[in-house]
């Protein structure tokens, strides 16, 4: 009897040592699910870039908030619009002049060493916004872009709503007073860069002036693949 005792004991503890070995078995894995799930949700801002590209990021990028434009035959350009495309964006405005007509057309330059290769050719767009409505209708845009590229956008809108959209991009300008007499004879002061959203539309990066037609395509061009790889690499961790 004393036998069988000691054997129904013995058969108790095992059972037991299991179960707390089953249970910091569980917790274990609950633990590394937990912690890449935080990887995941916390990788732009850990994934170092390679340091060529590294000043052109945004340490972390921003999700941009809906916004309504208007380009030419009343299409309106939306937050939408920007997701599933590379958008180089460029603020300014048709009268300018200096700055705009340069750096769009550098834009233009770098574009068309883009179209080279047909699978980035299929996922860039240049947009410019124009922050003087009082003068640049939707449809003067239009013939304005195209002298630069016939594929770049021009769009405006109300002062409320360039102010939303600049605001997000960090994208200062300032309209400056009418010239006494000359209603339509001012200046607008604005930055001269080239910000650039990424296909899921946000705020990724930026090219800072001075910039040439070779250095935005070669740099563009390692944002591009920098980011595909490490979607890979994210998706292969799932």
């Amino acid at each position: 009897i004393n036998h069988l005792k000691l054997k129904g004991e013995s058969m108790k503890n095992q059972s037991g040592v299991l179960t707390r070995k089953g249970l910091a078995f569980l917790l274990a894995i609950a633990v590394a699910v937990t912690a890449l799930i935080g990887w995941r949700l916390s990788s732009d801002a850990v994934v170092k870039p390679p340091e060529e590209i590294e000043d052109y990021l945004f340490w972390q990028a921003k999700g941009l908030t809906e916004f309504k434009l208007i380009g030419a035959n009343s299409k309106q350009l939306v937050l939408n619009d920007l997701k599933g495309k590379w958008s180089f964006i460029f603020f300014g405005y048709t009268h300018c002049p200096d700055v705009c007509p340069v750096t769009l057309g550098t834009m233009g330059k770098a574009f068309k060493l883009l179209e080279q290769t047909s699978a980035v050719s299929q996922e860039i767009q240049g947009i410019f916004i124009s922050v003087d409505p009082q003068r640049d209708t939707p449809e003067s845009l239009k013939d304005y872009v195209s002298y630069f590229n016939n594929k770049f956008l021009g769009v405006t809108g109300e002062p409320a709503q360039l102010e939303a959209i600049a605001r997000q991009m960090s994208a200062l300008y300032t309209i400056h007073p009418k010239e006494p007499q000359k209603s339509d004879t001012y200046l607008v002061s604005h930055n001269s860069t080239i910000f650039l959203v990424d296909p899921q539309g946000r705020l990724y990066g930026r090219f800072p002036p001075p910039q040439t037609p070779q250095e935005l395509a070669e740099v563009f061009v390692k944002i591009r693949n920098f980011y595909n790889e490490r979607t890979k690499k994210q998706w292969v961790l799932f």
